[in-house]
């Protein structure tokens, strides 16, 4: 008895395959994120929202820094993982 205790459960195999269809949607989603996320514009956002609380996220011009950079990476990521969950 102890011996089926220890054993890991077995999950069933996945019959549900990514299509190439829904390969190029989420590349698509993912560029747009991108895209929104890493310009300019949305670094000067940020940073008038963040920077009394964090520090500097860019620079006048839009250009990020080191800190900037990292936030809206660890967003993108967050954000992408999400997609993956919804059914869209």
């Amino acid at each position: 008895m102890d011996n089926l205790a220890k054993q890991p459960q077995q999950k069933p195999p996945c019959d549900k395959h990514a299509t190439s269809g829904d390969k190029w949607r989420y590349t698509i989603y993912t560029t747009i994120l991108l895209l929104i996320l890493f310009n300019p514009w949305t670094y000067k956002l940020v940073n008038k929202l963040l920077s009394n609380f964090v520090g500097a996220i860019a620079s006048k011009d839009g250009c990020p820094t080191l800190l900037g950079f990292g936030i809206h990476a660890a967003i993108f990521t967050i954000i992408v993982r999400l997609l993956m969950d919804m059914n869209i």
